[in-house]
């Protein structure tokens, strides 16, 4: 059927060939609006850009790297197989590809109706108390920002300060379903991701820029060498001059996560004095809150950073792992039916933006797994459930 339809936008069928198409398309509803589809040039461009942000090419090397140590069936990662299907695909052609995008939309989209992908919003918490609702990427301070409506000679807006001089902090807030990003005083640009909190001053004085992080969030520090940028976390003090890294650090993470993607940075736990602990690109420093002591790895710096560039990028995850992330950004909540389904490793990429019907039209393709939504609570189990 796929070559009749692409006959049919070639107006290249006979009329045997017509008249089969016509047949296949009354013959159920699902193929007429496929037809439909296929034939509709804006649907095709949008598909075409939806492909266009699936990363086939490594998902296929690393299966081809892992075919020799694979899990039982339910538990195999599942992107692996999914991005076999997608390579089969590639070979079949676009048409094949809609068809199967389409029957795996259709079987989901409408228990899913109640859940969306996150979008840019957050919340500005003043000095005074004041709380302003925000849907868009805050440029560095502007008058109508201000604590107090005042402006220096230069015409900077001016905070409010404390009694010891040091000047009144923001706090910007981004909630489940939400993300912010946030040009602060001195030029430093930061991603906050969903569920995160930053706390900040609206203008830097002193010999060093601190900042306050909680949830996750990524930095792009302005460069001055004179005035070391500086992120707390959680008993984690990080000093930078001008780079770029990844910190997370959710209430229920035992650690605090430092990833390097250019630059250098240097960090410590909060009292430890001059004792630092240099981390140079591609490494990850892990911060036990507990007992305060660090630990060094190596890191692919997209699987941590892909959140900033629309995408999630999943490397031996468990179930249970990448459905909190999953929560967070689409605001739902999960119960699991089996622990083995928790414990199930995945690995691969998906679109940050993208429905959330086709999150669990790839769940349920990956093997093994029973999903079913109702409102806003998902369901995971295996198949034996």
């Amino acid at each position: 059927m796929i070559s009749l339809l692409l006959k049919s936008i070639l107006g290249t069928l006979t009329p045997e060939e017509d008249e089969a198409l016509r047949a296949w398309r009354e013959a159920d509803e699902a193929h007429e609006r496929l037809y439909r589809q296929t034939t509709d040039e804006d649907f095709l461009q949008r598909e075409y850009a939806r492909r266009q942000a699936v990363n086939v090419a490594r998902p296929l090397a690393e299966m081809q790297a892992r075919i020799g140590r694979v899990r039982p069936f339910y538990r195999r990662p599942a992107f692996l197989r999914v991005a076999a299907v997608v390579a089969f695909v590639l070979l079949t052609g676009v048409f094949a590809s809609l068809y199967l995008y389409n029957n795996m939309r259709e079987a989901n989209v409408a228990e899913a109706f109640d859940i969306r992908a996150g979008e840019m919003r957050a919340t500005l918490t003043y000095p005074d108390g004041r709380i302003v609702e925000l849907d868009g990427s805050l440029p560095a301070p502007a008058p109508s920002l201000t604590t107090n409506g005042t402006s220096d000679a230069s015409g900077r807006p001016r905070t409010e300060e404390s009694e010891d001089g040091a000047a009144s902090t923001l706090a910007l807030v981004t909630p489940r379903g939400g993300e912010f990003r946030i040009t602060l005083e001195d030029g430093t640009e930061v991603w906050l991701n969903a569920q995160s909190r930053l706390v900040y001053p609206e203008t830097f004085s002193g010999p060093v820029r601190r900042v306050r992080v909680e949830g996750e969030a990524y930095f792009k520090v302005a460069r001055d060498e004179q005035h070391p940028f500086q992120v707390e976390a959680d008993g984690l003090l990080v000093s930078v001059l001008g780079t770029e890294f990844n910190l997370r650090n959710y209430a229920e993470d035992t650690t605090v996560q430092t990833t390097l993607v250019s630059g250098s940075i240097a960090m410590q736990p909060v009292g430890a004095g001059n004792a630092q602990l240099q981390l140079t690109p591609g490494h990850q420093a892990i911060f036990d809150k507990a007992e305060h002591n660090i630990n060094v790895q190596n890191i692919d710096t997209e699987v941590v950073t892909g959140w900033k560039d629309g995408k999630f990028v999943f490397e031996n995850q468990t179930l249970r792992q990448i459905m909190l992330t999953l929560s967070r950004w689409y605001d739902f909540d999960y119960e699991f039916l089996d622990e083995a389904a928790a414990d199930t490793e995945f690995m691969g990429r998906i679109p940050r933006y993208g429905d959330f019907a086709d999150v669990i039209a790839i769940l349920k393709g990956s093997g093994g797994l029973k999903v079913s939504v109702k409102g806003k609570l998902v369901r995971i189990g295996t198949l034996k459930d």
